[in-house]
């Protein structure tokens, strides 16, 4: 029997709109400050929606043939916007924002960092790094614990020692708050930014988002600068691909290539995972039952596990309940690309020009694809079940070429720091608080997620 047949549980999801929103609310208000709140309750029985804005078309599917179209089989025709550079000038340069021969060398060059055995090697930083947060946390325990931020700071300081051997000058809590503030900008959607003006918006977020580009602009350029002085630098990813660079590039060229990968693999390396930590103790910590077959799998594989690698294998009730976490709430909720020519996907006519998003916020919820889409399932992804979805129903990190490189990465250290904090912790809601979801270019809890931890007997 499935947890969502026992509890009933429905997860928290703004409000869906009984009609579109205006033309002022999406670049001014709080659709443009909050992007799962644009969505109307058609949105989610549709196979796409279409709006223009500004002389702007913007389409929007969820139907997976067409998603596999614009992120796979039709890949060439649906390169990344060229408004990012506009919002988010930091990432446009690295893997995140390049398309086509750039983005192919980029990937190569980083490719051999996030394979299955080069992942191995990190796993003892990830089981590390959990336990370290559980000793800090027992001293707390019983009593409330913001279990966002705590999963921030872990995942920050995994990325910190996995990538840059802890060398780039930066802490945690600093380092959170300033990438937050710059993702809240880049993901906003505002009149000032879609004219490349984004400089001029005198809003305090978007003040907050420049001191959060210029601040991590600052420490990780002199970190770049450190590194290509050393005569001897640690052999982590940011030396290989520093060097990789160099081999193809001036200094200084090679220097700017790597500060947009770095700031790239900082946020995706601590800020993603980070959320699907705190929304995963969020879910079970409103399942109760499902928390209990979670924490009694993850002591079992503790104790039988000689090896995180074998532990991971033994997470498997673990990865389902993550896999359903992914599911209503990915991290990266919008995948969005630009037409360079005319195209049909399904019925829908795409000009030359217009944008298409892919939303895993809206693709992961779509009544046509799931049942009961808004509740907590975990069962959803037994084998069995899993076996019938369609593979572009469910992208929480992408899919297709341009697939999230650190995939791998984020899962196996999600499950190792959910099972060490499982098997030691129960994780209860704070009565009377409501949780809701902000979203820019990452899906958060809004001031984020308190609950009441108390030690496991």
């Amino acid at each position: 029997m499935s947890v969502q047949a026992i509890e009933g549980f429905l997860p928290a999801a703004p409000a869906r709109l009984p009609k579109q929103a205006s033309a002022w609310s999406a670049l001014f208000g709080e659709a443009s400050r909050n992007t799962v709140n644009w969505w109307t309750a058609d949105s989610f029985r549709q196979p796409h929606t279409s709006r223009t804005l500004m002389g702007i078309t913007y389409h929007a599917v969820s139907e997976p043939r067409a998603v596999q179209r614009v992120l796979l089989d039709n890949l060439a025709n649906y390169p990344k916007p060229g408004l990012l550079p506009r919002v988010a000038p930091l990432l446009a340069d690295g893997l995140f924002g390049v398309d086509g021969p750039a983005w192919r060398s980029q990937r190569r060059l980083m490719a051999s960092v996030f394979t299955p055995a080069a992942t191995q090697e990190f796993l003892p930083i990830f089981t590390a790094v959990a336990g370290e947060t559980a000793d800090a946390w027992a001293a707390r325990t019983p009593g409330l614990i913001d279990v966002a931020v705590g999963s921030t700071r872990a995942t920050f300081d995994v990325v910190s020692r996995a990538l840059f051997s802890a060398e780039h000058g930066l802490t945690g809590g600093e380092a959170a708050e300033h990438v937050a503030a710059m993702l809240a900008q880049a993901g906003r959607a505002g009149f000032l930014a879609i004219l490349g003006l984004g400089a001029l918006d005198p809003s305090p977020a978007a003040q907050a988002g420049r001191r959060g580009e210029a601040f991590l602009t600052g420490r990780l350029a002199a970190f770049i600068s450190a590194r290509q002085a050393d005569p001897s630098p640690p052999a982590d990813f940011m030396t290989r691909l520093l060097d990789a660079f160099a081999a193809d590039h001036p200094p200084k060229e090679a220097a700017k290539l790597a500060l947009s990968n770095a700031v790239t693999f900082l946020i995706a390396g601590h800020e993603t995972t980070a959320n699907a930590l705190a929304w995963t103790l969020y879910l079970l910590s409103e399942q109760p039952q499902a928390q209990t077959w979670a924490a009694e799998e993850a002591r079992e594989a503790l104790a039988a596990g000689a090896t995180p690698a074998e532990v991971l294998e033994n997470l498997t009730y673990l990865r389902w309940v993550l896999e359903e976490s992914l599911r209503l709430y990915p991290p990266a909720p919008r995948i969005e690309r630009q037409a360079l020519a005319d195209d049909r996907l399904g019925d829908l006519q795409v000009r030359k020009g217009d944008y298409v998003g892919v939303w895993p916020w809206v693709l992961h919820r779509h009544e046509a694809l799931w049942d009961n889409p808004d509740a907590f399932d975990p069962e959803r992804f037994a084998p069995e079940a899993r076996g019938r979805l369609h593979r572009f129903q469910y992208i929480p990190f992408g899919a297709g070429p341009r697939i999230c490189i650190g995939a791998q990465f984020a899962t196996a250290e999600a499950l190792l720091i959910l099972a060490e904090w499982l098997a030691r912790f129960e994780f209860a809601p704070v009565p009377g608080r409501r949780v809701e979801v902000v979203s820019d270019l990452a899906l958060r809890p809004k001031g984020g997620l308190p609950l009441r931890v108390s030690r496991r007997a």
